[in-house]
């Protein structure tokens, strides 16, 4: 099954599933946007790598386009020198044929011109055995160089021809596949966009539900809420474990309603949550100051402002009076 098919029936299913929350005037929930997110990420990770196995088959391609470019000037180097062994096996051959004519005008009458004038080649001019005049021997030895310059530069350039082919072969394969993955990685990106859109939409849809009081805590997010609250002592299926510690903490609300907390719950000021920059999520703490006490659930990461130790919803700091910072003393709960 293609890409495009896959992702048109994975938009479909996406589709179908808004429109039946939709239906039901359900707002989306943090469920909801996860499977969503999850979706998102397996395409973001694809989108990855395509983008770096284009990457690698760009860079093969430029060292190809350098590789034939190399091979094209040797092939004109080569070709160069074939035409002036060419030259040079021509002009050997010429003054072979004219020292033979010579040593016939001037030797035995029985040599046969008509023979001199029709040698082919090296091998038919082997018939002229008879002509043993040192210039007749020097033509033939230079002959003999030039043939072989002009075998050495042939057979050079022929080789360098089938390298320069396969490479050319070799980058038509690389262009194919890389054309591919620009399509692909091109289907994904338009489907990662959509998802993203889809994404921002639910949880717009999510802040502006919990805005108007339309969603509760439900799932693991309600039952992680149980027990937490003012209180003066340890309340009931919570144990302090005697891990403490004490500093300053802050509060804050405004601008984060409706946002996904480190641990993946919807931020409600009006609960009884905190952040913390180092403590395992969830983490359970009983928080004191001047007195008074509250549960709260850790399900974020901060405040990452000077040395402040905690960030509290505006419920848990309005529990025990913190209307900006204060000094906490705090120790671990856990679940009995």
């Amino acid at each position: 099954m293609s890409d495009r098919i896959l992702r048109a029936l994975g938009l479909l299913a996406l589709t179908c599933f808004l429109a039946s929350a939709s239906v039901a005037a359900r707002p989306a929930s943090a469920a909801d946007i996860d499977t969503v997110r999850a979706r998102a990420q397996a395409v973001a990770d694809r989108v990855t790598a395509l983008e770096r196995r284009l990457a690698s088959l760009e860079r093969r391609e430029t060292r190809l386009q350098s590789e034939i470019a190399s091979a094209g000037a040797e092939l004109a180097t080569l070709e160069a020198e074939r035409r002036a062994a060419e030259a040079a096996y021509q002009s050997a051959m010429d003054g072979y044929v004219a020292d033979a004519i010579e040593v016939y005008k001037g030797g035995d009458p029985s040599t046969n011109l008509a023979l001199v004038l029709s040698a082919r080649d090296l091998n038919d001019l082997e018939l002229f055995t008879k002509v043993t005049s040192a210039a007749a021997d020097r033509a033939r030895e230079s002959l003999a160089a030039s043939q072989i310059q002009l075998d050495t530069a042939s057979a050079a350039q022929e080789e360098i021809d089938h390298g320069k082919q396969r490479l050319l072969d070799e980058q038509r394969k690389v262009d194919v596949l890389a054309e591919e993955i620009r399509r692909n990685l091109a289907l994904r990106r338009e489907t990662l966009g959509e998802l993203q859109e889809q994404i921002e939409q639910l949880e717009e849809a999510a802040r502006a539900a919990l805005l108007t009081g339309g969603v509760n805590p439900t799932g693991s997010f309600a039952a992680a809420l149980a027990g937490t609250g003012p209180a003066s002592e340890i309340p009931d299926g919570l144990v302090g474990t005697g891990v403490a510690f004490e500093g300053t903490a802050s509060w804050y609300g405004p601008g984060f309603e409706g946002n996904y907390t480190a641990n993946g719950d919807i931020f409600d000021s009006s609960l009884y949550t905190a952040a913390s920059k180092d403590l395992p999520l969830p983490s359970y703490l009983f928080v004191t100051h001047q007195g008074r006490g509250v549960v709260v659930l850790v399900n974020d990461r901060g405040p990452y402002v000077g040395d402040r130790i905690l960030d509290l919803s505006h419920a848990s700091a309005e529990a025990i009076g913190i209307s900006g910072l204060g000094w906490i003393e705090a120790e671990i709960l856990v679940r009995n």
